[in-house]
């Protein structure tokens, strides 16, 4: 009986010399503060959703949108003024589409509400937005983004862990969606965003992770991965890289909504950008939360030739701060190529000539 003491007195020895398990402190984030240029909407005002619109050829003429609980507000990028809007009832999320290319490519507002989707056209002269017909498909309100797919658009919505496909066929005579098609299972799907350009789906996790779908095959790969802040609230930015020179490239923009900090993501490879928050001005407070965000990639004109950030926050002051997109880059250290014209999204071929000469020896 005398063992069991003695042999107590070993263990606890021995537990004094083994290496004790300390826990690491969480990597920090060096945390890049940017100024917002400019500040819409009335003071106090709730804004569910931002998003952007590409006038067709004067740059400083185009409008950020916001959706509210009373329908979709348009403000001049260059005043800041209110330039329009449609009134009919709440929209909880949007998403902006271009039917064509060019000049002519007539801009669509996607807006969710609770009756279905409904499809706002955007006049190319004066900004203003009439109701479309949507003569099939309108019901259906989750979560979506919507873009270009090929040739043709495509709206993608999040049922659960399913993203499904549908198609957006517009006509002199107004829109139609065709029926859902499953793409992919992803778990814990939360938000997605279309890339124009190729037409892939950047598919957001509530786990953090970030991947790139095919909508062609439904094949996805890991992209990135979030580890502080929600997916939910992201943003997508095109542009080109300066090497190699005009090769596709762009940002994805991630909100951590409580702390108003702003990580990107490299598009191409997913590395870490770095993170960025708004710090205060002479006539605007810092963002110390938000709840919403949108990259607009067009050329807007001034400070904003690059495109921009919206931020969506709460307080006493305009609910949407616009940051100019090359201050963010510049605040990053980040070298980038030109922007993406919306209107016209696809990259020329690299052997895609205009006019071709031949020259012939005399």
């Amino acid at each position: 009986m005398r063992l069991i003491p003695a042999l107590a007195a070993l263990i606890a020895l021995a537990a004094c010399d083994r290496p004790q398990k300390t826990e690491l402190p969480a990597p920090t984030v060096d945390v890049k503060e940017v100024a917002a240029a400019d500040g819409y909407g009335a003071p106090g005002a709730k804004i569910n959703a931002v998003a952007f619109w590409s006038h067709p050829s004067v740059n400083f003429e185009s409008l950020v949108l916001a959706a509210t609980d009373a329908g979709v507000d348009a403000y001049s990028v260059e005043s800041g003024e209110r330039a329009g809007g449609i009134a009919q009832g709440a929209v909880t999320s949007m998403a902006t589409i271009y039917a064509g290319t060019g000049p002519a490519a007539q801009g669509f507002v996607i807006a969710a509400r609770s009756a279905g989707y409904e499809f706002y056209a955007i006049d190319n002269t004066s900004g203003e937005m009439t109701s479309a017909l949507v003569e099939s498909g309108a019901p259906g309100t989750g979560k979506f983004c919507a873009g270009n797919a090929g040739k043709s658009l495509a709206l993608y919505e999040i049922d659960g862990d399913v993203l499904a496909a549908r198609a957006i066929s517009i006509s002199a005579t107004g829109v139609s969606l065709g029926d859902p098609t499953p793409l992919a299972t992803i778990g814990g799907l939360d938000a997605c965003h279309v890339d124009d350009r190729t037409g892939a789906v950047i598919a957001f996790s509530g786990d953090g992770a970030i991947r790139r779908l095919d909508p062609q095959t439904g094949e996805s790969f890991g992209l990135a991965f979030i580890a502080d802040g929600k997916p939910s609230l992201s943003a997508l930015h095109l542009m080109t890289t300066a090497e190699p020179e005009s090769a596709a490239g762009g940002a994805i923009a991630v909100l951590n909504g409580e702390r108003g900090v702003i990580s990107l993501f490299d598009l191409v490879d997913g590395h870490a950008l770095g993170a960025v928050r708004i710090k205060s001005t002479f006539d605007l407070d810092d963002v110390a939360s938000a709840t919403s965000i949108a990259a607009g990639y067009g050329n807007y004109g001034g400070v904003y030739r690059d495109g921009a950030l919206a931020v969506v926050t709460t307080g006493d002051g305009a609910p949407i701060r616009l940051v100019p997109f090359n201050g963010i880059l510049d605040a990053l250290g980040v070298t980038a190529g030109e922007n993406v014209d919306p209107r016209a999204p696809q990259a020329a071929e690299a052997d895609e000539r205009v006019i071709e000469i031949e020259f012939e020896q005399p």
